[in-house]
């Protein structure tokens, strides 16, 4: 038999994580506050493939810690946080927000007598809308700007292996980009793009683009480029409308 990930019913990893919680509680005792599941299984979407994620907080401060193994046929991540830490955590809005802030909305509660995981999701959605405009400035500036840039660079030098991973990169700032914006949580990488065409605000260019990569069709750089293109114009029309500045001349201290 080949090895790596065996296939499991979803009752056979309902009861690895009762095991995982059992072994959890035993080690920590009064020190622990809640246990919950997230990721596809929370989800009740888990695949015979699917591993298990759990969120484990903690009394204390300061804590912070991840214990990742694999069992053989099946894998566990376990992520250790105090109180303080999960609620920094679940807060923080950066590019990537529309991707990872799900982890803390949608949790299947193992041990939480506190309700702190719901908590948890409402911090999510918290923080004064300049934080979350300067996220988004931060991936029009910091990495969709500085991605159009290699691809154009390819473009003139006629380095086209890099150029499949440089639009599919681009594709999912893109796709951050939107969720950002309209504060929509992706359900999971994989389905990202699909999600992302649903929603409403897209800059021009953008279903075109992921279409392309979607396809899996990005071995014709004369076709890729006129994309790429067309989606930078559709952001720099995009953040005209909602007052992000691309081009500025900040005083440097020398």
């Amino acid at each position: 038999m080949i090895g790596g990930p065996q296939p499991l019913t979803r009752e056979q990893r309902r009861k690895l994580v009762d095991q995982i919680s059992a072994r959890l509680h035993a080690h920590y005792g009064a020190e622990l506050l809640a246990l919950g599941v997230y990721g596809s299984v929370a989800r009740e979407e888990d695949g015979p493939f699917s591993d298990i994620e759990m969120h484990c907080i903690l009394r204390g401060n300061g804590v912070e810690t991840n214990y990742e193994w694999s069992a053989g046929p099946w894998k566990a991540e376990v992520d250790v946080y105090s109180w303080d830490v999960i609620q920094e955590m679940a807060a923080r809005v950066e590019g990537d927000w529309a991707l990872t802030q799900r982890a803390y909305t949608q949790v299947m509660p193992v041990y939480d007598p506190q309700d702190l995981f719901a908590r948890l999701g409402e911090l999510v959605f918290s923080q004064p809308e300049q934080v979350y405009r300067t996220a988004l400035h931060d991936l029009v500036v910091g990495e969709i700007y500085e991605l159009i840039g290699k691809l154009r660079n390819c473009r003139v030098t006629g380095m086209h292996a890099p150029v499949t991973w440089f639009t599919t990169e681009l594709a999912v700032r893109g796709a951050l980009l939107v969720g950002l914006a309209e504060r929509h949580l992706f359900h999971s990488a994989s389905r990202m793009f699909t999600e992302v065409l649903e929603l409403p605000g897209k800059p021009n260019g953008l279903p075109e683009l992921c279409q392309l990569v979607i396809a899996g069709d990005l071995s014709d750089s004369e076709i890729i480029f006129p994309v790429c293109d067309a989606f930078w114009h559709g952001v720099e029309a995009w953040a005209d409308k909602h007052g992000i500045q691309i081009a500025a001349h900040p005083t440097i201290p020398i």
